[in-house]
């Protein structure tokens, strides 16, 4: 198994099913919507992650390597209604060759591979982490600085699909996240608390 899926997927199968992880250290935290984050820090700091247009990152799912992205009404924000009802994991884990280029784990079934300069994207068929999201997904993988950077994006179950819009909201995710982190940072970054995150992605769905 390569890096990114084994390495990776041990941090996913934790995060991603929204059990307690035990990465060391909080990220910092950047600006924030009303209850969402606009930015936060993985991979102790090497990557600074910005969502796409109407979502923010949830606090309560910050670890040093994971961050879970939703549409930041659904977080008590007043931004993001016209935005699909979708949330977004970001994953970060020291880059290789292997892990920058390896997309989806063992346990699923690559649909559709297409590739930007950016980003290797991955529509995939699998066992979602949560009843209320589809099980096909998109997945995506690229490298910012020494750290390979993971995301996935699930669907609501009942939603209607988002087609081409799936892949653009990780390819603007992947372009801010980028252009942040290459940016000099602002030193008033903060600790995150960990709260334990059971059940919070059945709740960005509500």
């Amino acid at each position: 198994m390569n890096t990114w899926t084994s390495r990776g997927a041990m941090v996913g199968a934790c995060c991603l099913a929204l059990t307690a992880c035990d990465d060391i250290g909080g990220p910092g935290l950047g600006a924030t919507a009303p209850e969402g984050l606009a930015f936060a820090e993985l991979g102790r700091g090497a990557v600074t992650l910005v969502p796409p247009d109407g979502f923010c990152i949830d606090p309560r799912s910050l670890r040093a390597s994971f961050a879970l992205i939703a549409r930041c009404d659904t977080l008590g924000g007043g931004q993001g209604r016209g935005q699909p009802l979708a949330i977004i994991t970001a994953t970060t884990v020291p880059s290789s060759a292997e892990a920058a280029s390896a997309v989806g784990t063992d346990q699923e079934t690559v649909l559709d591979e297409t590739r930007t300069d950016a980003l290797v994207l991955a529509r995939v068929r699998g066992t979602p982490p949560s009843p209320d999201v589809r099980d096909i997904y998109w997945r995506a993988v690229g490298q910012i600085g020494d750290q390979a950077v993971g995301f996935a994006l699930y669907e609501a179950s009942g939603s209607p699909e988002l087609g081409a819009l799936a892949p653009d909201l990780l390819i603007q995710m992947m372009d801010r996240t980028q252009r942040k982190s290459a940016a000099p940072q602002d030193n008033s970054a903060t600790t995150a608390a960990k709260p334990e995150p059971r059940g919070l992605l059945a709740g960005l769905f509500r």
